[in-house]
C-alpha cells in the first residue's frame, strides 16, 4: 500500500470512542498509517476525546499523520431522517476527504464501537496485494457475519464472500472514484449489497473476526440485535508481541477459480440433508462429514434459527454458506441462485416468466389476470430483486 489511511467515523458516543481509540493505539503497523477521526457534528466530549488521543498515543511518530475532522450535520433528506441516513451522508463526506482531498491509495474504515485484534493492521497489509491484483475483489474485511464461537473457525484461514460484510473493511481509491459520485443518501451498506453496485465482485473475510463490536446501541443497532447476533461473535486475540504480524500463509487459494473449485469439491463430497438440524444431530456427525442443506430464500429463516445464524444469508460465496462444526462441514445452498450447484439440484424460472408492474391499489393476481396471465408464487422469487423492480419503479434516493 503506497499511502494507506485509517478513517474512524464517530458521532456522540465518547465512552465507546475512548475504548476504540485505546485499542487502536496498541496496534502493530500503526506508524505506517495516517489516522483521521471524522466526527459528525460538534459533541464536545467526542471532540475532546479525539484531540486527547491525537496529541498523545495517536500523534506522529506513533502514526504517520493525525487529523480530527468535524462535519456540519445538515440533513440531505429531511429534518427527521433516520440514523442510517446521517451515517451514509457522513461516510460520503469522510471518504471524499480521504481519497479526493488527501489522495490516499487505500482506506481502512472503522467506527467508534470496535475493539481490534493484535494483527488487525498487519492483516490488511498481508491481504492488500490480493485486493490490488484481483479485479473480482472490491474489499477486504475483518468481519465474518457467521463468525460465532459456536462454530470451529480457523484463525489463519480466509474466504471469499459475495455478501458485503463491512465492519472494519478496506477499499482502494479506484473503487471510491467509481462509487463516490453515485453514493446513496441513506442505507449505504444495503446499497453496497445490490448486484448493480457490487457487479459480481466479492470481499475477502477472515474465518475468525479481527474486530469485536461493543456498540449495543447505535444508528443501526438495538440491544436485542446485539445480544442475538454480536455478543457471541468470536474474535482473534492471539499474539500481542509488538513484532508480531498476520501469519496467513500463501493466499493463492483466494483466487476466484481456486476458491470456487474448493467449494465445488465440498459439494461433490456432500450428502443432501433432509429434515431439521437439531443440536443432537449436529453433535452426531463424524469428522470429515459434509452435509448439504438445499434451501429456498423463503425457507432460509427456519434453517438459520436451527443453526443460530442470521435469518437471511450472509457470508456466502455465490449463494453457498459453509459452516464448520466439530469436524464436520455444513453447506447451505440457494437452489435458485447458486451457480455452483449441479443442474439437477437447481430450480429455474418458468420459460414464460415475465415481470409485470401492478397499478396502484391492485393486487398481483388482478394485475396478471387483466393481462391474461397467471401469478406464480414460485416464480415471484426470480423477479423479487432491485434490478427487476428498478425497471418499473423509480429509486431516486439510491
Amino acid at each position: 500500500m503506497s499511502s494507506p489511511a485509517i478513517i474512524l467515523f464517530c458521532y456522540n458516543r465518547a465512552n465507546y470512542l475512548e475504548r476504540t481509540l485505546a485499542s487502536l493505539a496498541t496496534l502493530v503497523g500503526l506508524e505506517q498509517m495516517a489516522v483521521y477521526i471524522s466526527q459528525d457534528g460538534y459533541d464536545e466530549s467526542v471532540h475532546n476525546m479525539s484531540l486527547s488521543f491525537g496529541s498523545g498515543p495517536l500523534s506522529p511518530p506513533h502514526t504517520k499523520a493525525f487529523e480530527h475532522w468535524q462535519r456540519e450535520r445538515i440533513p440531505q433528506l429531511h429534518a427527521k431522517q433516520p440514523g442510517h441516513a446521517w451515517l451514509t451522508q457522513h461516510y460520503k463526506w469522510g471518504l471524499d476527504g480521504v481519497f479526493l482531498n488527501r489522495s490516499h491509495s487505500h482506506a481502512i474504515v472503522i467506527e467508534d464501537d470496535m475493539l481490534f485484534s493484535p494483527d488487525f493492521l498487519t492483516y490488511f497489509q498481508a491481504t492488500a496485494p490480493v485486493l490490488d491484483l484481483d479485479p473480482t475483489l472490491w474489499c477486504i474485511s475483518t468481519w465474518n457475519d457467521n463468525g460465532l464461537t459456536y462454530f470451529n473457525w480457523d484463525p489463519q484461514k480466509l474466504f471469499r464472500t459475495s455478501y458485503f460484510p463491512g465492519l472494519g473493511w478496506m477499499l482502494r481509491r479506484e473503487l471510491w472514484l467509481e462509487l463516490g459520485p453515485r453514493f446513496p443518501r441513506q442505507a449505504w451498506d444495503h446499497w453496497m449489497r445490490l448486484p448493480s453496485t457490487s457487479k459480481g465482485r466479492e470481499c475477502i473475510s477472515p474465518e475468525v473476526n479481527r474486530n469485536f463490536n461493543i456498540g449495543e446501541v447505535g444508528a443501526n443497532m438495538q440491544k436485542a440485535m446485539f445480544k442475538r447476533h454480536f455478543k457471541a461473535m468470536g474474535w482473534y486475540q492471539g499474539s500481542t508481541n509488538r513484532s508480531a504480524g498476520a501469519d496467513l500463509g500463501d493466499l493463492s487459494y483466494l483466487s476466484l477459480d481456486s476458491f470456487s473449485d474448493h467449494m465445488v469439491s465440498l459439494l461433490q463430497r456432500a450428502q443432501v440433508w433432509e429434515g431439521a438440524v437439531t443440536q443432537v444431530k449436529l453433535n452426531q456427525q463424524p469428522p470429515g462429514q459434509v452435509n448439504l442443506i438445499l434451501y429456498k430464500e423463503e425457507s432460509y429463516p427456519r434453517t438459520a434459527r436451527q443453526l443460530k445464524i442470521w435469518p437471511f444469508p450472509r457470508g456466502h460465496h455465490q449463494h453457498i454458506v459453509a459452516l464448520p462444526y466439530k469436524g464436520s462441514t455444513w453447506l447451505l445452498a440457494d437452489v435458485r441462485q447458486c451457480p455452483l450447484l449441479p443442474k439437477h439440484m437447481r430450480v429455474y424460472p418458468s420459460p414464460t416468466l415475465q415481470d409485470l408492474a401492478a397499478p396502484p391499489d391492485t393486487s398481483c393476481t388482478d394485475a396478471c389476470k387483466a393481462e391474461g396471465l397467471v401469478c406464480s408464487a414460485e416464480d415471484f422469487w426470480f423477479i423479487n430483486t432491485c434490478e427487476a423492480l428498478a425497471k418499473h419503479f423509480p429509486c431516486s434516493a439510491g
